[in-house]
């Protein structure tokens, strides 16, 4: 369910680059999943610049501070079917998650005006909402930020762009505050009818 956020995140970044839509539509997001094929597009010359990569790190933390005991092991009724009468029991357990936003260019006013669009939107905390996985039919907030003291990344001119041009680069690290795995198990309801004696 990881690719919940990062489409989130990269939704959140396109509108930050193009707030009214149409505007700056030739900045493009790519998520984690369309980086994969990148470089092969580089080689045949198909990309359009500037374009945002982001990059979800490999690593995956339990954030123990936020454990609970009860959400993670029986969880809390989130969601009724209808249909098959069941109840959905979410069950939750909090990770950390950490991503870098490559921001890719020809030219170096270009990454300038990005990275400096993309530092003001999450410097300080910012929350984007996401639908919840699975069966679930709500809303879920999490917390955007660039860690305190993070080092913004240049590579100034130092790749290769097709065979004779130049390609600036600008890398921004960021981290998911309030992120969780979430997890659904179905318990059927059923429906019983008590009798009331009363004696004579």
């Amino acid at each position: 369910m990881l690719y919940l956020y990062d489409n989130a995140i990269a939704a959140d970044l396109q509108s930050a680059i193009d707030p009214h839509g149409g505007m700056n539509d030739h900045v493009k997001v790519m998520e984690p999943d369309g980086v994969i094929g990148l470089m092969a597009q580089l080689e045949e010359d198909k990309i359009s610049f500037p374009l945002l990569c982001l990059i979800r790190s490999s690593d995956i933390t339990i954030d123990a501070n936020r454990s609970n005991f009860t959400r993670l092991h029986r969880g809390h009724a989130e969601i009724i079917d209808p249909k098959t009468n069941n109840l959905y029991l979410e069950t939750a357990n909090p990770i950390e998650l950490k991503y870098a936003i490559h921001i890719l260019a020809t030219n170096t006013v270009d990454v300038d005006e990005l990275t400096r669009e993309i530092m003001f939107r999450y410097s300080s905390m910012y929350f984007i909402t996401m639908k919840k996985p699975y069966e679930a039919e709500a809303s879920f907030r999490f917390g955007v930020s660039i860690p305190p003291g993070s080092t913004i990344t240049r590579e100034s001119g130092a790749n290769n762009y097709v065979k004779d041009g130049k390609l600036y680069e600008s890398i921004i690290p960021i981290v998911c505050e309030g992120a969780v795995y979430f997890n659904y198990t179905p318990k059927h309801m059923t429906r019983t009818i008590t009798q009331l004696k009363v004696e004579s």
